[in-house]
């Protein structure tokens, strides 16, 4: 089987000379097409460090990451530009809604950009939203913000999903629905969800966790039988 994702000995270091700080260190794994991946640390352990630069938000120092065939390295700031564009579906901890446009209309602003888009309605009805579409960001719930922000993400279609610690502003009950859409996709679309945590209680959702410590890959492993996320508990 053709590797979604490969990283060989991808090194990512800011600044310079003494004060240089290296926040991940020679990471290697992959990832098999479809699968819902968790990237598993404490805060300052890398791992947002390791989504920016698969979402081509940061460039690599040295190694190399190919997603579906597209050598990150290789790009430049254009590149990735693109790369961001086309490819990648970002889900953040805070939702980015622009607050002066309804819904619909803020998750419309994705599917603009790409080739290929899910119809904005389409996203906002499988993030069961249908009905809050012409109405505000301040006139909805922390969740159903954070579901818009999915919808969006989702409209443009993309080959990957990065989400980095998408419940972490949301209470238990709605961050269950929010995992349950991510979960959902995967398994609808069979595309690649990538969601970076710190909560370990989440590990038996996905198809492949990766544990990450100090810059490094503490962990590498797979899941046979993922847990439905209406089952799991933390």
């Amino acid at each position: 089987m053709n590797k979604f994702i490969t990283v060989k000995n991808e090194v990512k270091t800011y600044g310079s000379g003494t004060n240089s700080v290296t926040a991940n260190k020679d990471i290697n794994f992959e990832i098999n097409p479809g699968e819902l991946t968790i990237i598993l640390g404490a805060s300052g352990a890398g791992k947002s460090t390791l989504l920016n630069v698969l979402g081509g938000m940061d460039s690599i120092t040295t190694g190399s990451i190919n997603v579906n065939g597209v050598e990150l390295g290789n790009l430049d700031g254009k590149g990735l530009t693109t790369y961001r564009r086309k490819q990648v579906g970002f889900v953040f901890q805070f939702y980015n809604l622009i607050q002066n446009l309804t819904t619909v209309e803020n998750v419309e602003l994705a599917s603009e950009i790409v080739d290929n888009p899910m119809d904005a309605l389409e996203a906002l009805k499988s993030v069961g939203l249908e009905s809050r579409a012409n109405n505000f960001p301040a006139q909805l719930s922390g969740g159903e913000q954070q579901r818009v922000a999915i919808a969006r993400a989702l409209a443009k279609n993309p080959d990957i999903l990065l989400a980095d610690e998408p419940t972490g502003a949301l209470d238990y009950k709605t961050g269950k629905k929010i995992l349950q859409l991510f979960q959902d996709f995967t398994r609808k679309y069979k595309k690649n969800v990538i969601i970076v945590t710190h909560n370990s209680l989440l590990k038996p959702m996905a198809d492949h966790v990766i544990e990450m410590a100090d810059g490094e890959i503490k962990s590498d492993t797979f899941n046979s039988n993922p847990v439905p996320v209406e089952n799991l508990e933390w």
